[in-house]
């Protein structure tokens, strides 16, 4: 005889596992980049590219009467070595055909009916971008998750049926993500549903948004931030020569000395900022003041040379 206070027990803490997706942003940065990605995936093979547009994330309890209200027409199953639970990828009446549109060429310009006959083509293409979703969904949980999840079994028929008798009791609680397919007028539906047991231990990094750097630069501050460095006091030095002279020479010096330059009036005058050699120019004088009139910038590249050569 089973104890009802083991069953409570268990029954608390599958509400302890419970997830509202909504709780999770992190959740939603990944469906979005799941999206571009699957569409990436998918229009490198089609002959006209499709839209794929993350739309919702919600909870999923397994039912058929909810496969029936969604007009779920193929189910693949997933499987994965990290867990014993297994994924779902589920497409409404409309997938088949809009794949198949894409893969074709066509333009999507006729609106695809939902009661049209699956055939042996659409299926193979639906399949086809099935399994392109799930390959996608690895790399969009690699930096979190590994969830190595490799496609099953593609059902066609009693859909609901298949899955009832497939899911056990315990595991039927899943992370929906809705995705949306499109080309021209043609719109399909696409859900993928991770069970709740695989993505709840993982809560706390899924409700963390991760940093990003500001998109938008505060124009204002930015022209506050350069007047500000224009108004900085920098010291300019005007070079007339330069003198090789051992440290013994230097140390007898006297005043009333003179050293002897190579450099003429015609010589140009190196102009530095900060130890950086900017301009040469020509000395001159204007009435008492003396002056250096630019003549042309200075090359680092071209100083660099000349001082290998002079050693």
């Amino acid at each position: 005889m089973s104890d009802p206070k083991l069953g409570n027990v268990g029954e608390r803490l599958r509400a302890v596992a419970r997830m509202d997706p909504h709780r999770f942003p992190r959740l939603g940065l990944i469906a979005a980049r799941w999206a571009e990605a699957a569409t990436a995936k998918l229009n490198a093979t089609y002959a006209s590219p499709v839209r794929v547009e993350f739309t919702a994330l919600s909870s999923f309890a397994f039912s058929v009467a909810a496969l029936e209200a969604s007009e779920t027409q193929l189910a693949l199953t997933v499987r994965s070595p990290k867990f014993r639970e297994t994924v779902l990828v589920t497409t409404d009446a409309r997938f088949a055909d809009t794949v198949s549109e894409a893969a074709f060429g066509g333009d999507g310009r006729d609106r695809i009916e939902a009661n049209r006959a699956l055939t042996s083509v659409s299926k193979f293409f639906a399949d086809n971008a099935m399994r392109a979703f799930v390959e996608t969904g690895n790399a969009a949980f690699a930096d979190i998750l590994p969830l190595m999840m490799t496609t099953d079994r593609l059902v066609a028929e009693n859909v609901g049926a298949v899955l009832d008798a497939m899911l056990p009791d315990e595991a039927r609680n899943f992370v929906e993500f809705r995705f949306r397919v499109a080309i021209g007028r043609c719109e399909a539906a696409l859900r993928i549903a991770i069970p709740e047991a695989v993505l709840a231990p993982h809560k706390r990094v899924f409700s963390v948004v991760p940093d990003e750097a500001p998109s938008i630069v505060d124009e204002g501050w930015a022209r506050d931030l350069e007047a500000g460095f224009q108004k900085a006091d920098m010291r300019v030095s005007a070079i007339l020569a330069e003198q090789p002279m051992t440290l013994g020479a230097l140390a007898t010096l006297q005043i009333g000395q003179t050293i002897a330059l190579d450099a003429t009036m015609e010589s140009l005058v190196l102009i530095e900022c900060e130890g950086q050699r900017l301009f040469r120019g020509h000395m001159g004088r204007s009435r008492d003041s003396y002056m250096i009139r630019i003549e042309e910038n200075v090359d680092p590249t071209e100083e660099f040379i000349d001082d290998i050569l002079a050693d």
